[in-house]
């Protein structure tokens, strides 16, 4: 073997060949492209398995092993610092998220009487509304207009919800590392995203079969998007499940067209 080659560590070899270390890191690789949440069990048990290890050293006696132990058991919360959001770097993104939620729930509170007063019942079809956020400017909403803001202010709240819980989780457990920093300043971003792409939809008499002025709820469509921004992943998945039920085909189109043009030595194309 080069010394390029991959290292043949001590572990057992799984059944498909790759030894024990392998699989560990591979595991490490899937759980950091998953949601935070589930990240915590694979940290743990990577960790257990290295102070282990490190408990186990070469010292002889119990005062050896004893020593290798503790230097071990240091060495793998010094690595975990590393990787540890700094505790200035927490604190901001703690007062982020609460300036959000303050920000959020004072715009619903001052927008839902506009989104009342436009899509109640009995309410024309050219209604307006007056809004002013925070008294800053003063704006005339339409129906159309008002639900959409409310999509909007009822994902981010329900986006905060998820982003909060993760990040008093992860805080108070001191294993909120720096990598999953942006996680959390998009959160609301996606959650607004697949909660206007859900309004539409809805709206557009997909899931149901009226969609006039008479049949929108603002109750159930704020509900609905304050639930896409919480489950945003479940969100996704349903909207692949609609997108493979519409645009579904028989054959697998990447593979019929991968040798439409047979290609020359030297890549250009030449006759079939």
């Amino acid at each position: 073997m080069t010394g390029e080659g991959r290292p043949r560590g001590g572990g057992d070899e799984s059944p498909d060949g790759a030894t024990g270390s392998d699989t560990d890191e591979r595991g490490r690789v899937a759980t950091a492209d998953a949601d935070p949440d589930t990240e915590a069990e694979a940290e743990a048990e990577a960790e257990a398995e290295a102070e282990a290890g490190d408990g186990d050293g070469d010292g002889d006696g119990d005062g050896g092993a004893a020593g290798d132990g503790g230097s071990g058991e240091a060495g793998g919360y010094g690595a975990s610092d590393d990787r540890r959001l700094s505790a200035v770097s927490t604190a901001l993104l703690g007062l982020f998220l609460l300036a959000d939620v303050v920000f959020v729930c004072g715009a619903l509170v001052t927008l839902w009487p506009a989104v009342l007063a436009t899509v109640e019942p009995g309410a024309e079809p050219t209604a307006t509304a007056r809004w002013s956020p925070f008294g800053l400017g003063d704006w005339s909403l339409t129906a159309d207009t008002a639900m959409l803001l409310a999509v909007v202010v009822c994902s981010a709240l329900g986006s905060f919800v998820h982003a909060a819980t993760s990040f008093a989780t992860y805080v108070g457990n001191r294993r909120l590392y720096a990598s999953w920093l942006w996680w959390y300043l998009l959160r609301a971003g996606i959650g607004v995203a697949l909660a206007l792409l859900v309004y539409l939809l809805l709206r557009g008499g997909l899931f149901a079969g009226s969609s006039g002025a008479g049949a929108t709820n603002p109750y159930g469509f704020s509900g609905i998007a304050g639930l896409c921004g919480l489950f945003s992943k479940q969100a996704t998945d349903k909207l692949r499940e609609i997108c493979d039920t519409l645009l579904s085909t028989t054959g697998d189109g990447d593979r019929d067209r991968r040798d439409g043009l047979s290609t020359n030595r030297n890549g250009d194309p030449g006759p079939s």
